[in-house]
């Protein structure tokens, strides 16, 4: 049986997650023989692989502080408003990555990483030890339209993994996963509608057919992903560890209440799980 951790992403959202796997760190929890993480899901599996509990959630707060990583005056002089670069900081210098910890904790495992690449619009799932750890991650949260919306990796341009796999079970199991835990940042039976990055994003690569689908199409993705796991394949197992109802942090928040009370949520979430097994 091969068990597969999948951590959803979902911006400042990502408190939760931090919360599951803090809990599952406390308690010493990783039975894992593969992560598959998108988006802000990377930064949380990332320090959940390192072992090095809060780091993520710290980095969180850190980044909802005042114009550190959003900043809306930005779109006053035709900026980004979110700057996911700031990342290098984060893993080097304030909640410093302990990356050779990481490496060695996955001898025998494997960890892949959603982006979504610019050139098809297709999902990639890069290898973070080969690819870079830091690059791959800011090229999974590298949003559209929001952030600078690609950053480039071997000469190839990503953008946020959301848009190409965001709920990549159907993956895990094509490679071997019969056994997946997945750690969501929404209820679990909610369905996405078209966002209005998704309508941006049609009309604005209107004349790239591959990448107009991409949006056109994020959301039947993310719903196709959501009845496949409620109806698996036989011999399938896959639980869920999620909200019971929609978090309180959103994409923008800069409320350290909110994103303690989602944390605590998904912490608790996790001990919850852990007393079923």
């Amino acid at each position: 049986m091969k068990k597969a951790l999948i951590v959803q992403g979902g911006g400042f959202r990502t408190a939760f997650s931090s919360g599951v796997l803090d809990g599952f760190m406390q308690n010493n929890y990783n039975p894992f023989d593969f992560y598959i993480a998108v988006s802000g899901g990377a930064i949380a599996t990332s320090y959940y692989i390192a072992h090095q509990p809060k780091h993520c959630f710290n980095a969180i707060c850190f980044l909802s502080e005042k114009n550190r990583f959003v900043n809306f005056s930005n779109m006053l002089r035709w900026q980004p408003i979110m700057d996911v670069d700031v990342f290098y900081d984060i893993s080097k210098k304030h909640y410093p990555f302990n990356r050779e910890h990481a490496e060695q904790n996955l001898a025998g495992k494997q960890f892949v990483i959603v982006m979504t690449d610019k050139t098809n619009g297709l999902p990639f799932y890069g290898n973070p030890v080969e690819s870079g750890w830091e690059e791959t991650v800011i090229a999974s949260c590298s949003l559209p339209f929001i952030t600078k919306g690609k950053h480039t990796i071997n000469g190839i341009d990503y953008m946020d993994g959301a848009w190409g796999d965001p709920l990549p079970v159907e993956w895990a199991v094509k490679n071997g996963a019969t056994e997946i835990t997945i750690i969501r940042t929404a209820p679990a039976n909610q369905k996405m509608k078209k966002s209005w990055i998704d309508y941006i994003g049609e009309t604005y690569y209107r004349k790239n057919e591959p990448i107009r689908k991409t949006f056109t199409e994020n959301h039947v993705i993310y719903n196709r992903s959501i009845d496949f796991i409620n109806s698996p394949p036989q011999g399938i197992l896959i639980k869920q560890i999620a909200p019971t109802e929609e978090l309180k942090a959103g994409s923008y928040t800069n409320s350290l209440e909110l994103l303690e009370e989602d944390y605590w949520n998904g912490f608790n979430s996790a001990n919850e799980y852990l007393s079923t097994l």
